[in-house]
């Protein structure tokens, strides 16, 4: 029993030391940071198309669960509500955020897939946002369901530059599954320019318990993050900055020292609903606000809000945008319910010679270059 013990515990640390190490001294894949990868099991098929009054339904073969697709041809069919899916008679949306504030109405998709982990049995569909134009078609939209217990079915949905099966896996090996998401980001605050070809982004891992998503955060609070660059399509990548679960290599063979991410605000939805205080609380919108400047680095977004607070304006906010390559944050004043609530506050700012424009929440994505 010991022997069998001590072989399982030799197992382990070279699977770690594995991830940790990757495919060379200073080269990682996503695959790699996690002990165990998932396999793909089943792959539905679509089998057959039925209409039904105002409604096009597409079965699908080969899945552990009855699945069907379904597509509302009304002409006044609510944006982003046109398209779903039933699985064992349980109807749900397609979203492209954690969060799954905005209906995705994608009917075309990259992969489909089941998979099981960890004890339970999962089915991912993958997609484009279906506002693809540009760099948006950079993102890849998750809606994971995990279909352990058929008649009780729950969804996840997240978005990543990254469209792969490793996106999945236990990244902090507490047994309960995890998934990375990537994003774009400026290599800022490493020391390190990065070569003018180079694809800079952020790594960040979140959980599934009991339905709700998580991001995974150190002792302090503070989100877990690698900081890497290397091609668009991240198949593997040299960390550049980390805060991380097991130790990272860098580029020169060495340890990449650990640097605790100070950003208390995690923007990585590319459609954000909410308004940031500058304590990093979530505000909700509500229908306007005066929009000032916008910055790429968060740090300079709120320096610039501590200088309107000191200028006697009380209700400043933060709105991280990720709508096309660049994260921005656009620092607003003011969260009106009409119009007229904001010309006290753009009258105070045009005294200290400060532009601003009035911000219409309704417009369902910003206009970021």
């Amino acid at each position: 029993m010991r022997i069998l013990t001590i072989s399982f515990f030799l197992i382990f640390i070279a699977q770690l030391c594995h991830a940790q190490f990757g495919k060379g001294d200073n080269r990682y894949t996503l695959g790699k940071l996690t002990q165990e990868q998932i396999s793909k099991g089943k792959q539905p098929t679509a089998a057959g198309v039925k209409e039904a009054k105002d409604t096009t339904f597409t079965t699908y073969n080969n899945a552990s669960v009855a699945m069907r697709l379904y597509f509302v041809n009304a002409k006044n069919k609510e944006a982003g509500g046109s398209t779903g899916v039933y699985l064992n008679s349980q109807r749900f949306s397609f979203y492209c955020d954690v969060e799954k504030a905005f209906r995705q109405s994608t009917s075309n998709f990259l992969d489909i897939y089941e998979f099981a982990y960890l004890g339970k049995k999962y089915l991912v569909l993958v997609s484009l946002r279906d506002d693809c134009a540009g760099n948006a078609c950079n993102y890849k939209c998750y809606n994971l369901f995990d279909i352990t217990n058929a008649k009780q079915i729950v969804q996840t949905s997240f978005a990543s530059i990254h469209g792969g099966k490793d996106s999945f896996g236990d990244y902090n090996f507490d047994g309960i599954m995890d998934f990375v998401r990537v994003m774009p980001k400026e290599a800022d605050n490493t020391g390190k320019a990065a070569k003018s070809d180079d694809f800079t982004y952020t790594i960040t891992a979140y959980t599934i318990g009991l339905g709700a998503t998580s991001q995974l955060k150190n002792k302090t609070g503070q989100g877990y993050y690698i900081l890497a660059k290397g091609d668009n399509e991240v198949t593997e990548f040299e960390v550049l900055q980390q805060d991380w679960m097991i130790p990272l290599k860098g580029g020169e063979g060495k340890v990449v020292e650990t640097v605790v991410s100070k950003e208390p605000i995690i923007p990585f939805d590319p459609k954000e609903t909410f308004l940031y205080n500058l304590n990093g609380e979530k505000v909700e919108k509500s229908k306007f606000s005066l929009q000032i400047d916008k910055y790429a680095d968060v740090e300079g977004a709120l320096k610039f809000c501590e200088e309107l607070r000191s200028r006697k304006f009380t209700d400043v906010f933060l709105l991280p945008d990720q709508y096309n390559k660049k994260l921005y944050y656009y620092v607003l004043v003011g969260n009106y319910d009409d119009k007229l609530e904001g010309q006290p506050d753009e009258q105070k700012l045009k005294k200290i010679g400060v532009k601003s424009s009035l911000r219409d929440f309704s417009q369902r994505y910003s206009v970021t270059d």
